[in-house]
């Protein structure tokens, strides 16, 4: 495999008060917290991942290549995300290099990430074209217009979808280049409508993403 890593790290952070990837959590901005998780992944004596190629998607390009100056953090490409999410991951997308076979497209403000859950995404990647972490939901899920109960689906077939989002990369090409993300909340739901199956791994109930500042106490 010669994987590629795609770090979103757009959108306005509207719940956090403003861009929460920039937001300073120990003396670093949160992005920065979550590529040296990767990079700690591919220095662990048994090399959990290696990233042959490590993209960012950013709003202002120019501030996160002077943070990853600043931090010491080299061979990282930068690129500059769209008005969408969906838009800025297909920014990322172009960028690949022609070499890279599959990718990982994850949360810039989701530091958590355990080596753990890569190691079981990397293994069911070699047996299948996409996979994603999941966990099940705890709570019972009610489905709800104009304030009242339509239905409840079952529990147990529920689960909350995480990244990284991993896929091979001529099926997450071709879902970007022919699927609508219209309504589309993540990556693997493009995929979906290409048709081809997704598959799933067990997930980390931690490697929650930062939406608001109280989140910042479960950063590990």
């Amino acid at each position: 495999m010669k994987i590629a890593l795609i770090l979103a790290a757009g959108g306005q952070g509207r719940r956090f008060g403003r861009n929460k990837q920039l937001f300073l959590h120990k003396n670093k901005p949160l992005f920065i917290h979550t590529i040296e998780k990767f990079t700690r992944l591919e220095q662990n004596r048994k090399t959990i991942l290696k990233i042959d190629q490590l993209i960012i998607v950013a709003g202002d390009v120019k501030k996160f290549q002077r943070l990853l100056e600043k931090y010491k953090i080299k061979g990282v490409a930068v690129v500059a995300g769209g008005a969408e999410r969906c838009d800025s991951i297909r920014s990322g997308l172009a960028a690949l290099r022609e070499d890279i076979t599959h990718v990982f497209i994850h949360d810039g403000a989701r530091p958590n990430v355990a080596g753990s859950l890569v190691a079981r995404l990397k293994k069911a990647l070699a047996k299948h074209h996409a996979v994603i972490p999941v966990v099940p939901l705890a709570d019972t899920i009610k489905v709800v217009k104009h304030n009242k109960i339509l239905s409840t689906p079952r529990r147990a077939e529920l689960f909350a979808a995480q990244t990284p989002q991993c896929f091979r990369k001529d099926i997450i090409l071709r879902a970007y280049a022919q699927v609508n993300p219209q309504n589309c909340t993540d990556d693997a739901m493009l995929v979906e409508k290409l048709g081809v199956p997704v598959y799933t791994v067990l997930g980390d109930p931690y490697n929650i993403k930062i939406t608001t500042k109280e989140d910042l106490k479960y950063i590990n």
